[in-house]
């Protein structure tokens, strides 16, 4: 775990695989619709009918997102560092406005049925880490109320506990302290209430609803960075104020019109939370900057590909047995059809266990350290240049072999990504992430059998992990380099070779976005010490690599004492992009200064149009 500039989304860090099955799922969420009015769902005045029917669970879902999108400000406010860029209540509920889509198209009277369509509108409308984790959450429940009618309170109970339980699969290193605490103290919770009784499904939301916000409340006591912050975690609370609007409407109240101080305490000695003008009331003033870092460790080796068809296939039994030989596992799938995509150094181990299970298709076998031989060349490219079109009997599309998708936070920064070759970009990063839908569209548009997605945010990264997964159905092989930065992002564009293998790019492209040092400059929104640094309102922050080295009044300054830690005066290039609210007049003038500052390095000027920022600068 280490110190950057996003909230604590520590749920987030290591690798990540889905827990869910998927079949076709349609999601027509936005970006916009973050900024979209409240979509208030239609007044509960009478508790929800026992056992809970479709249209009943429906209405619980539709409170709980409500309830989330009346508060969202609160929980993006949650954001450990005092820059207006905190996303995780945003990203929660697009995700739960894309289950509620799915929903509504589902057209069936089967909690199971309707749940299971929520689950599949939530993993493609994924946003951000809190959202991933939170559609693992909703498949999970999804999972535990499989092939049922209606839904009684033992039955919810046992869905809240899978959907813990998934969400922790879900995530190779869970970190405790974080929205996976949360839900899985709701869950046990949850299942006690219903050991030696069997209380109405009203009763159990109730009971989970105060288990959440006990459990919120004990997160800074898990994690010492929440500690030191002063703060709850924000996606324990954004999934603590679902139940609570979901508990609710399963009573028969009405969502309140205002929320006063609802949050769960911060830490501290009093456990009180400080309120200040910049921030909703309940919500810490003192925001240090934490984050636990959400890239896994990359490994090389073979990257083996394949599907498994059988009858009764048991996917969790699978999905264990092949974690425990190959890295960077995903195993989805059902009974009939599990997908497998890992990485090993030995191929052959995988397959000759797999293939105890069922016949195995579409292998696809590359060395992604680009030492393999002609043999394994021609297999995979067999493997790869067949798929699912000629199964369903249509005509082949034209393709390419090889294309890049970049996610790119302004018009700027797309226009640089484009002019390097990027084949798609997809607008979003840091407060507005794409979703996992987003990333596979933007493949698909690009033509290619093989796309290689460039996340340029930390936030962006396990989205595009979730993608990987979800384009398979769909013909396209996803292979993301964990970029954390756009500085990253276009270094790893530039080392793209459309000749070259994609393990083969991958390895260059990440060793060339590991050459790069980023430099961020915005500004506070409020005071707060971080780090032994002391911050005050409106103070310019020098961050590099998402870690707050120095605050200070004067922008040129900070910017220079940031450059020195990011080791400027070896530079040989210096790129300042300047963001949407900077006047070029203004750019120019500060490149001029950098210029006199580091005569050595050949400083560039491109504007990148990013919000909030007022420079990101590429050092290398």
């Amino acid at each position: 775990v280490q110190s950057a500039k996003c909230k604590v989304q520590s749920e987030a860090a290591g690798g990540f695989h889905l827990g869910f099955g998927l079949a076709t799922a349609t999601n027509t969420t936005t970006r916009e619709a973050a900024a979209d009015a409240p979509r208030t769902p239609k007044a509960v005045r009478e508790p929800v009918p026992e056992p809970l029917d479709a249209a009943a669970l429906h209405r619980l879902l539709q409170s709980g997102t409500e309830w989330l999108a009346r508060n969202a400000a609160v929980v993006n406010a949650l954001n450990v560092f005092p820059v207006p860029d905190g996303d995780t209540g945003t990203n929660m509920l697009l995700t739960m406005r894309a289950a509620l889509e799915a929903m509504a198209k589902a057209n069936t009277d089967s909690v199971g049925a309707l749940m299971r369509a929520a689950a599949q509108g939530a993993v493609m409308g994924a946003r951000g880490n809190s959202g991933v984790i939170l559609s693992q959450i909703i498949a999970g429940m999804a999972r535990g109320l499989q092939g049922l009618e209606t839904c009684d309170g033992p039955a919810l109970a046992r869905a809240l506990a899978e959907g813990a339980n998934t969400a922790y699969r879900a995530v190779t290193r869970p970190v405790e302290g974080t929205i996976l605490t949360v839900a899985r103290a709701t869950g046990e919770r949850a299942l006690a209430t219903v050991a030696d009784d069997a209380p109405a499904g009203r009763d159990v939301l109730a009971l989970a609803a105060d288990e959440a916000k006990a459990a919120v409340e004990r997160t800074p006591e898990q994690m010492e960075l929440l500690r030191q912050a002063g703060v709850v975690d924000a996606g324990g609370e954004g999934y603590r104020v679902i139940l609570e609007g979901m508990a609710l409407a399963a009573r028969g109240e009405p969502l309140p019109v205002t929320k006063e101080a609802s949050v769960a305490g911060a830490a501290g000695a009093t456990g009180a939370t400080a309120a200040c003008e910049s921030v909703p009331p309940g919500v810490p003033a003192r925001v240090p900057l934490v984050h636990a870092d959400a890239l896994p460790v990359e490994e090389w080796g073979y990257c083996t590909q394949f599907v498994i068809r059988g009858d009764a296939l048991d996917v969790e039994r699978l999905r264990r047995e092949l974690q425990d030989i190959a890295e960077s596992a995903l195993v989805v799938g059902d009974e009939t059809l599990v997908r497998v995509h890992g990485h090993a150094d030995d191929p052959g181990q995988l397959l000759s266990h797999a293939v105890k299970y069922g016949r195995l298709q579409r292998i696809s076998i590359e060395d992604m350290d680009a030492q393999h031989d002609e043999w394994l060349r021609t297999q995979a490219g067999a493997a790869t240049a067949a798929p699912d079109q000629e199964d369903r009997g249509e005509a082949p599309r034209e393709r390419t072999g090889i294309a890049t998708v970049a996610v790119a936070p302004g018009a700027g920064f797309g226009g640089v990504l484009e002019s390097l070759g990027a084949g798609q970009i997809v607008h979003g990063g840091q407060t507005m992430n794409p979703s996992a839908f987003e990333l596979v569209e933007a493949a698909k548009r690009t033509q290619a059998w093989t796309v290689l997605v460039l996340p340029n945010n930390g936030n962006v990264v396990m989205t595009a992990q979730q993608a990987v997964a979800l384009a398979e159905s769909d013909g396209v092989r996803l292979v993301v380099v964990p970029t954390k930065t756009v500085p990253q992002g276009i270094a790893a564009q530039l080392a793209f070779s459309p000749d070259l293998a994609p393990e083969e790019n991958a390895q260059r492209m990440a060793e060339a976005a590991a050459a790069v040092r980023t430099v961020e400059l915005t500004r506070a929104v409020r005071a707060a010490k971080v780090g032994g640094i002391d911050v005050g309102a409106g103070d310019v922050l020098g961050l590099v690599d998402d870690r707050l080295v120095v605050a200070g009044g004067d922008m040129c300054d900070v910017a220079c004492r940031a450059l020195e830690q990011a080791s400027a005066a070896q530079a040989e290039v210096i790129a300042v992009y300047f963001g949407d609210g900077v006047h070029p007049e203004e750019a120019k003038g500060f490149a001029a200064v950098l210029r006199r500052a580091y005569p050595r390095a050949e400083v560039e000027l491109i504007p990148g149009g990013q919000p909030h920022y007022d420079y990101v600068i590429s050092v290398e």
